[in-house]
C-alpha cells in the first residue's frame, strides 16, 4: 500500500457514526481526496441503518443484517 506523502492541508472531522458517514467513509476509502485527513469521533463500532430498523423491530432482520461495522470503513 502506498503511503500518502502531500502534507495534510485539511482537517475533517465526523462527529457520530450515522449512516451518512458511514457513506462518506466508504467514499473517503474510495477516492481519498489529497491534503485532507479524514477523522470520525463515536462512542459506537456499529451503526444503525435506518431503513431496516423498522424491519429489525417487526423480527425480519437480525441485528447483524441492519447494523453496518464502522471498523472496515476506517482502517
Amino acid at each position: 500500500m502506498q503511503q500518502n506523502l502531500q502534507p495534510i492541508r485539511k482537517d475533517l472531522v465526523l462527529v457520530g457514526g450515522g449512516h451518512t458517514h458511514a457513506i462518506v467513509l466508504q467514499m473517503f476509502g474510495m477516492k481519498p481526496l489529497p491534503g485532507v485527513r479524514l477523522t470520525l469521533i463515536t462512542e459506537n463500532f456499529e451503526t444503525p441503518y435506518s431503513g431496516m430498523l423498522p424491519g429489525h423491530i417487526a423480527g425480519f432482520y437480525s441485528y447483524e443484517e441492519c447494523h453496518i461495522d464502522l471498523r472496515p470503513l476506517t482502517s
